[in-house]
C-alpha cells in the first residue's frame, strides 16, 4: 500500500487540477438591473422578493396560483423610474425562477396569464426563447422565458419610445441569464 501512496497522491492532484468549474447558478435577484444599467433608469423603492407560497400570495395574490402550479422557486420584483419623451415613467420588472426550463415554458404558455402577440424581435436582437408583447395606449407589457426564468416587464406608457425602453430591459435581463448560467451554446 505504501508504494502506491505517491501514485494515489499524484492522481488526486491531477484530478483536482483538471476539474473544470461547472455552470454558475444565478439567483433571480441578480437578474435585476442596477441603477443606470439601462441609461437614465433607476430603481424606485425596495426590491420585493418571494421564496414561498405565502410570500408570493402577499405580492400577487390569486395570480400566484399559476406560478405555484408550475414549480415556482423564487421571484424578484423591482420598479424603475426613467424619462420617456420628457415625462417620468414607471417600469415594473418581475423575474420568476421556475426551477427548470419545462416549468418556465409551462408558465409562459399557461392560458390563465397568456396575453399579447408573439414577436421575433429580429431587427433589435432577441430576448428569451419565446417572447410576446401586449400593447395598449396606456402601457406595454413584454413577457418572455429563457432557461428556468419567466420574465415580465410592464411600462406605464403606450408610446413606441416606451416600448423601446421595455425592450432594452428585456434584452438586458436575457443577456444576464445567458452570461451567468454557463451555457456553452451562448
Amino acid at each position: 500500500m505504501k508504494k502506491f501512496m505517491p501514485l494515489l497522491i499524484s492522481l488526486s492532484l491531477l484530478l483536482l487540477c483538471t476539474q473544470e468549474e461547472g455552470p454558475t447558478m444565478i439567483d433571480v435577484v441578480d437578474l435585476i438591473p442596477q441603477n443606470d444599467e439601462i441609461s437614465g433608469w433607476t430603481r424606485d423603492g425596495a426590491m420585493e422578493v418571494a421564496e414561498n407560497e405565502t410570500q408570493l400570495y402577499a405580492l400577487i395574490n390569486g395570480e400566484g396560483v399559476v406560478y405555484l402550479d408550475n414549480g415556482f422557486v423564487k421571484c424578484a420584483f423591482q420598479e424603475f423610474v426613467g424619462d420617456v419623451l420628457g415625462s417620468q415613467r414607471s417600469l415594473l420588472l418581475r423575474a420568476f425562477d421556475m426551477g427548470d426550463t419545462l416549468n418556465a415554458y409551462a408558465v409562459y404558455h399557461d392560458s390563465r396569464i397568456e396575453t399579447g402577440v408573439e414577436v421575433p424581435w429580429t431587427e433589435t436582437g432577441h430576448a428569451g426563447i419565446e417572447a410576446r408583447i401586449e400593447s395598449t395606449i396606456l402601457y406595454h407589457k413584454i413577457e418572455f422565458w429563457e432557461k428556468r426564468f419567466h420574465i415580465e416587464i410592464t411600462i406605464d406608457d403606450g408610446s413606441p419610445e416606451a416600448l423601446n425602453f421595455a425592450k432594452l430591459f428585456a434584452l438586458n435581463v436575457s443577456d444576464a441569464i445567458k452570461r451567468t448560467t454557463g451555457d456553452p451554446e451562448d
